[in-house]
């Protein structure tokens, strides 16, 4: 059950870390590194680098590069829509993600903590909350209206967020072994063979029900990190016709790899 959910939690950690936008599983494989912090507001589309503008999409489809408009061609122009338009779905989907992913690993954290520590729920509370925590502060920097990939890898780095989910399932478990093993034993040498059985049963059973229901939910991130990945390399795509059609937009990709 722990290694179950020490996964859970790195699966979090790479969906939520999207400077490497990707997905993992059998058959997908996808990355790319973003060069810029993307944002979404009334004037339009920015990429920002060090909270300096770089690349403005307007909502007119007027494209400015260090602040300096470009005059583009018909053609240009119809490139920089579909890009435009791509990008935009990019933050909403990888939002989505995100929210997925916070989502399981704050169910698995409170599905494990609730059964582990049925005789301290306080506790239970305690470990769901700093879980809820570690989620709210990542995503405050990706939503439907943002993307800064070097500060989510920077808190995902600097916060050892690996260790933290396992930190707190050690103690769960240690909480676990302190208040129940006794009591198993005890029971065990006293002949009290039903509380033992119907304590593996209520594990058992438990364990199951996590694992079927993790699992479930693990197959629809999946699904929407396939999205993800798919959306990334049409972008990259984009970008490239974009670019071979105005040499000028080379030095500003958003997506490098």
């Amino acid at each position: 059950m722990k290694t179950m959910l020490k996964s859970v939690a790195v699966g979090v950690a790479l969906s939520l870390s999207l400077g490497t936008a990707a997905a993992h599983s059998d058959d997908i494989a996808c990355d790319a590194d973003f060069a810029y912090n993307i944002e979404i507001q009334d004037k339009g589309l920015s990429f920002f680098s060090k909270d300096q503008e770089k690349v403005l999409i307007t909502s007119s489809s007027e494209l400015f590069l260090d602040g300096q408009k470009q005059l583009l061609s018909p053609q240009q122009l119809e490139l920089l829509d579909e890009y435009n338009h791509r990008v935009r779905e990019l933050l909403p989907l990888a939002s989505g993600v995100a929210e997925e992913a916070s989502a399981i690993a704050i169910e698995a954290v409170g599905s494990v903590t609730a059964a582990l520590l049925h005789d301290n729920p306080d506790k239970a509370e305690e470990f769901v909350a700093r879980v809820e925590t570690i989620s709210a502060e990542l995503k405050q920097h990706i939503s439907s209206t943002h993307l800064r990939p070097e500060a989510l890898v920077d808190y995902v780095e600097s916060s050892d967020f690996e260790a933290e989910f396992e930190s707190l399932i050690e103690t769960a478990v240690t909480e676990f072994m302190e208040n129940n093993v006794g009591q198993m034993i005890a029971a065990a040498m006293s002949g009290n063979e039903e509380k033992v059985k119907a304590f593996e049963q209520r594990m058992e059973s438990f364990g199951k029900d996590l694992e079927d229901k993790m699992e479930r939910r693990a197959e629809q991130l999946e699904l929407q990190a396939e999205k993800l990945c798919d959306l990334v390399e049409n972008i990259d795509q984009t970008e490239t016709q974009l670019v071979k059609a105005f040499d000028k937009f080379d030095s500003y990709q958003l997506i490098t790899k």
